[in-house]
C-alpha cells in the first residue's frame, strides 16, 4: 500500500495554509508601503510639524537678512559668496528640523501611541525604516528651500558686490539639504534610543554645537582634530565646498556614518525593549 504525501487534498490544504500565513505576515500593517503611508499621514497631521517647519524658515530668513545687512553696512561684502552665510544660518534653523525628527518617535512614546503603531506593524525594523523614509522625503525638500532662502536674501542685500557662481550655489543648496537630512536622521535614531524629546534634543545639541565649542575652548590639537569629524564640521564641505581638512565626499560619508550609527542604536533599543 502506498501513501501519497506530495499531492491530494491534504497537501493542497497544507500549501494553501502556508501561503496564507506568508501572505498574512507580509500584509500585516499593510506591508512597507502601508507603513510609509501611515507614517506620512501621522507626520503631517501633527501641528508641531508645521510649527517647527515655519520656525525653520524664520530662523533661516531672519538671521540671513540681519547678517547680510550688517556685513553690507560695514562694507565687508567684497568677495563675499552667495552661500557664504549658510553655515551660520543653518546652525540655528537645523534645530527646528531636529525637533521634527525627534517628535516623530518620542511623541508616540509620550502619548503611548507607539503601542498602537507596534501592534499594527509588529516588525519593528519596518516601523523605523518607514519613519526614516518619511523624514527624508519631508526634510530634504525643506533643506533645499532653506538653502535657497538664505542665498536669495544674500543676493538681494549684497547686490552686485557679491560673488555669484551658479555651480557653487547649486552645490551649496544640495549640500545644505543633505546635511539637514543627515542630522534629522541622526536625531531620529537618538530619539528612538532615548524615547525622550528633551533628552534627544539636548543630546543632539551637545553633539552639533556643545562638543565643538568645548573643543575650541580647550584649544588642544588632538581634541580639535577629533571634533573635526563630528557632524557639524562634516557638513561644512557640503555647504561651502571646502577641502580642508577633507572634501565633500568624505563629509557626506561621515554624515551618513553618524546617521547610520544613531539609527542602528535606535533599532537595537526598539527591538530589545518593550514599548
Amino acid at each position: 500500500m502506498t501513501t501519497s504525501t506530495g499531492s491530494g487534498p491534504a497537501a493542497a490544504a497544507r500549501g494553501a495554509g502556508a501561503r496564507g500565513a506568508a501572505d498574512a505576515d507580509q500584509g500585516r500593517g499593510g506591508g512597507f508601503a502601508g507603513s510609509v503611508a501611515a507614517e506620512w499621514t501621522k507626520l503631517w497631521s501633527l501641528r508641531s510639524t508645521w510649527t517647527c517647519l515655519a520656525t525653520a524658515v524664520l530662523l533661516t530668513a531672519g538671521p540671513a537678512a540681519l547678517g547680510a545687512t550688517v556685513l553690507e553696512s560695514g562694507g565687508q561684502v567684497a568677495n563675499m559668496t552667495a552661500h557664504g552665510m549658510l553655515p551660520t544660518v543653518v546652525m540655528l534653523s537645523q534645530f527646528a528640523l531636529v525637533a521634527v525628527a525627534s517628535l516623530i518617535i518620542t511623541g508616540e512614546y509620550a502619548t503611548g501611541a507607539v503601542r498602537t503603531t507596534l501592534t499594527a506593524v509588529p516588525v519593528r525594523g519596518r516601523v523605523l525604516a518607514a519613519k526614516a523614509l518619511v523624514l527624508v522625503a519631508a526634510v530634504f525638500p525643506v533643506g533645499l528651500a532653506l538653502g535657497g532662502v538664505s542665498i536669495g536674501i544674500s543676493t538681494v542685500v549684497f547686490g552686485d558686490a557679491m560673488v555669484f557662481e551658479a555651480e557653487h550655489v547649486a552645490h551649496a543648496v544640495l549640500g545644505t539639504a543633505g546635511y539637514l537630512t543627515a542630522v534629522s536622521l541622526f536625531a531620529l535614531g537618538l530619539g528612538t534610543a532615548l524615547r525622550s524629546t528633551a533628552g534627544t534634543i539636548t543630546a543632539t545639541v551637545g553633539v552639533l554645537i556643545g562638543v565643538p565649542m568645548f573643543s575650541t575652548m580647550l584649544n588642544n590639537e588632538t581634541i580639535l582634530e577629533i571634533a573635526s569629524y563630528l557632524p557639524a564640521d562634516a557638513g561644512l564641505p557640503l555647504m561651502m565646498g571646502s577641502t580642508d581638512p577633507y572634501g565633500w565626499p568624505a563629509g557626506a560619508a561621515l554624515l551618513g556614518a553618524w546617521a547610520a550609527a544613531a539609527l542602528a542604536a535606535g533599532y537595537a533599543a526598539l527591538r530589545l525593549r518593550d514599548a
